[in-house]
């Protein structure tokens, strides 16, 4: 259940990554961009965590 989370937020981050060079700072598609970043950003964080754990969830 966790791959499939993770998979998509790095999807998510790398599609961010290769979008940031075309925007323009104080934009409000970069404000959008950096608000994105932050909660992925986090999910990412807490599968990492979970992932290295070796949690194992009770849906699977």
């Amino acid at each position: 259940m966790l791959r499939p989370i993770f998979a998509i937020c790095i999807v998510i981050l790398l599609l961010l990554g290769f979008s940031f060079p075309f925007l323009e700072p104080g934009s409000e598609s970069y404000v959008v961009a950096v608000l994105t970043v932050i909660p992925v950003g986090l999910v990412l964080i807490a599968t990492v965590v979970l992932l290295a754990l070796n949690w194992e969830s009770h849906w699977e």
